[in-house]
């Protein structure tokens, strides 16, 4: 259904879904997470010389988790039909083809931001960062499109994002407080095993990152785009399955 779009809504409405969906989550998240993060290390090793191949992995195996965590949220009817759901098709192929172009075209403008301002400071940094980011923003709605067999009306999805553009500024940044928070609680039993058993607490801090916090991030951001699509264009089902 079509309505108001409230962007601090929707990101409520996020963080209360996966909460209440959290072990249909974790149970698929968890193995992608530990995935990227054995690509990471090989990258740092064996596949140092394949810089580009393990990019190509990477954004693959994150694809085959957002599509179906997207379909999850965005379509109950599918829920009791899609068994364990991580697969490997077309729409995931689709979906990392759009995210490897977010990423090469993100290093080519962050270069050219790089050469005409210079980094001068941490604010520098941050304030290229931040552009580079501004403007995808926008596109954002390709990917529960992709995910949802949806027409790509990229014209449509920049006029919504630009229509819901400051409030929706203002309500990443409260995500991303809210995040950092919760992190730090989280963290914080594992800080204080470390000041006493530092091979215990570097453990518990491992679990807690790669277990609890990474997944939930992932499945947060993730739901806060399918909520944002579906209040602002709708979802047209247009196939069985």
């Amino acid at each position: 259904m079509i309505g108001e779009v409230r962007p601090t809504i929707c990101l409520f409405d996020a963080f209360r879904f996966v909460l209440a969906h959290r072990w249909p989550c974790l149970i698929r998240a968890v193995p992608v997470i530990l995935l990227t993060g054995i690509m990471t290390y090989l990258e740092s090793s064996l596949l140092a010389a394949a810089e580009y191949f393990s990019l190509v992995m990477k954004e693959l195996i994150y694809a085959i988790f957002a599509v179906f965590w997207h379909r999850y949220v965005l379509r109950p009817d599918l829920r009791g039909e899609m068994g364990f759901g991580l697969a490997f098709g077309l729409r995931e192929i689709k979906f990392a083809a759009a995210l490897l172009g977010f990423v090469v075209i993100s290093y080519l403008l962050g270069g050219s931001l790089v050469s005409a301002v210079g980094v001068k400071s941490v604010s520098s940094v941050f304030v290229i960062i931040a552009a580079v980011y501004l403007c995808f923003l926008p596109f954002i709605f390709l990917f529960p499109a992709i995910a949802l067999d949806q027409p790509l009306q990229i014209g449509l999805f920049v006029r919504r994002i630009l229509d819901i553009l400051v409030p929706l500024i203002g309500t990443i940044f409260l995500g991303l407080v809210a995040i950092v928070g919760i992190s730090v609680l989280l963290y914080l039993p594992g800080i204080v095993i470390a000041l006493r058993h530092p091979d215990l607490g570097d453990m518990v801090l491992f679990v807690t990152s790669s277990f609890v916090i990474a997944p939930f991030v992932l499945a947060v951001t993730i739901t806060f785009v399918s909520f944002l699509y579906r209040t602002s264009l709708g979802v047209v089902i247009v196939d069985p399955a």
